[in-house]
């Protein structure tokens, strides 16, 4: 185990391609998975990484962060997502990082959670008068206290992932326009966190079973930023966090994800981005997916809900390799960073519009 303190660096972004870690010996063993510890607004947290056997420190490397679902870790994160073994034959890092469990307590304690799109910002429309959320310490710890909707930690979880990125970027060689985000239920709220907060950072992301809540629908600064395309996963049967209607099961209020599409397409300039047609992927049929992506957008960017026949579960869960996976990585090394000035050169012509 590895334990490191690092500030926030000053980055050139994407432009480069490479990361200041290139050339250098990568601090954990290769085709393994290691835990690291690292201070974030001063605090000890953790998290998994899994370099492939194939890692080259003189070649720039894909990077994927995936994010647990609220009450899991990022161990069994890695075990139910399973990109461990996608990250060893397609040759990525893969990174899981731990999400905050100061609930009652100042230790971890199976109450993990990521503060992610509206999970701790309540303006009133993000649950139903039937649910009560949970006080973690570090919101009730703000001036405001907690709010009558927020149910995970206050701490700034894109803040944790942008010190995570700067420690692997300085340690091993990552290629700068394919970093990723994924990951399952709150996980998959923290990938579209990571997109909107991060856009400078993230080429594109892969969120299942998560989408923002009401009143949190918000795309990234793609003009400032460039563009983030998104693969959203989600099962038909989901009730947890329903893809077609506002209210769970429970009574928290999320976005469908047509809507979340829509305003990502739109934000991305792709033109006519209530528009659906059908996205082909190599995993058709495969209990029951069926993929379509929403405009008519710049080369290299895409916006594409994918169904599929289950509940409030990841698409080939728990098997390391499994569909999910495959399925997530196909889409996102498909989709490396393009930058503002070049969505803007590649946007589609008056006359393909």
């Amino acid at each position: 185990m590895a334990r490191v303190a690092i500030g926030l660096l000053a980055l050139t972004g994407f432009s480069s391609g490479q990361s200041s870690g290139c050339g250098r010996t990568p601090p954990q063993d290769k085709g393994k998975t290691s835990v690291v510890y690292i201070t974030d607004q001063g605090v000890e947290r953790l998290y998994r990484i899994h370099v492939p056997p194939g890692y080259n420190s003189a070649e720039p490397t894909p990077l994927v962060f995936s994010y647990h679902g609220w009450g899991s870790s990022a161990a069994s994160d890695e075990s139910y997502m399973g990109f461990t073994a996608v990250s060893d034959s397609h040759n990525f890092i893969i990174v899981y990082p731990e999400g905050m469990s100061d609930y009652n307590r100042e230790t971890n304690n199976g109450w993990q959670s990521f503060n992610a799109m509206g999970s701790t910002t309540t303006l009133g429309n993000e649950c139903t008068s039937r649910t009560t959320g949970y006080c973690y310490q570090s919101c009730a710890k703000r001036p405001q206290g907690c709010g009558r909707c927020d149910w995970t930690s206050c701490y700034d979880d894109a803040e944790f992932t942008e010190t995570i990125l700067d420690s692997i970027e300085s340690d091993y060689c990552i290629d700068s326009k394919r970093i990723f985000a994924t990951g399952y239920s709150n996980g998959g709220i923290m990938a579209y966190e990571a997109g909107y907060k991060l856009g400078h950072r993230f080429a594109a992301i892969a969120p299942g079973g998560g989408t923002p809540f009401v009143g949190h629908n918000n795309a990234p600064a793609v003009s400032r930023n460039g563009a983030v395309s998104v693969m959203d996963l989600h099962g038909t049967r989901d009730t947890t966090c329903p893809a077609n209607t506002t209210t769970s099961a429970d009574g928290w209020n999320y976005e469908p994800v047509d809507s979340v599409m829509k305003v990502w397409a739109s934000a991305h300039g792709c033109s006519g981005s209530s528009t659906i047609t059908k996205y082909d992927t190599a995993y058709d049929g495969d209990t029951k997916l069926w993929c379509v992506k929403f405009g008519n957008c710049a080369n290299g960017v895409d916006f594409v809900r994918c169904s599929y026949d289950l509940a409030h579960h990841w698409l080939g869960y728990n098997k390391n390799g499994g569909t999910g996976a495959q399925l997530a990585w196909a889409f996102l090394s498909a989709h490396p960073k393009v930058s503002a000035a070049e969505l803007n050169a590649t946007k589609p012509s008056v006359s393909e519009q």
